[in-house]
């Protein structure tokens, strides 16, 4: 089959982010009593954060009323500005120019908040991409599928046109509920939390070897 676009996700993917989330929001757990793990932080990549915070009082039995939840959520986001140390994954953004270079479209498609994609990607590496959706424009996140097809309904094109790189389980989800084409990259999870992708690698860099990528495409 030939593809036409790659739908990239942000952190995790081309961003080494993750971990700076999970300390935003324990800083502001420990606030009201709780305590959050890491790894539930990792399984919840994909969602937003509105759809992430009850979540997560839940697990750690604590409670904030509805009509608090957008201010706790701007806390969480300004925290997580103050404290990250952006550092995006070796050769991020040699594979994208490259994927470029090959002849495919390309789309960002991130549930991170706008203002934090706009910290984590400069302006020049953002014009590598045809079209970027945030989880500000996007009322139903991942699992579902709108994002993604969303990025492919810009790019004028159908899901089988289209190949997606994640690294979380509820990510995939999306990208298989989108009908796509999915490669997972073990960086944030092991590979047995990855088992509904199509392929795993272990690096960003590997996806350029893979059969589904590895020739230019005459669009």
């Amino acid at each position: 089959m030939t593809y036409k676009a790659v739908l990239f996700d942000m952190d995790g993917v081309i961003v080494d982010s993750l971990h700076y989330h999970f300390l935003a929001w324990q800083h502001k757990f420990r606030e009201l009593g709780g305590e959050v793990s890491e790894h539930s932080v990792l399984l919840h990549e994909g969602r937003n954060s509105r759809e992430i915070l009850p979540l997560l009082l839940e697990e750690t039995n604590t409670s904030l009323s509805e009509d608090s939840y957008e201010a706790f959520i701007e806390e969480k986001r300004n925290y997580y500005r103050s404290i990250v140390k952006i550092q995006h994954y070796e050769g991020a953004f040699d594979v994208v120019r490259e994927v470029c270079k090959r002849g495919f479209r390309t789309a960002l498609v991130t549930a991170s908040a706008l203002r934090n994609m706009q910290n984590s990607i400069g302006e020049e590496e953002r014009e590598l991409f045809d079209f970027i959706i945030t989880g500000d424009e996007i009322p139903r996140a991942k699992p579902n599928p709108d994002p993604y097809l969303t990025a492919m309904n810009h790019l004028g094109l159908s899901p089988e046109d289209c190949v997606v790189v994640e690294n979380a389980p509820l990510g995939i989800q999306s990208a298989k509920n989108a009908g796509m084409f999915c490669v997972a990259v073990e960086t944030t999870l092991g590979e047995e939390y990855l088992t509904g992708a199509d392929v795993i690698v272990r690096k960003l860099t590997e996806i350029l070897d893979l059969e589904q990528l590895k020739n230019t495409k005459s669009l």
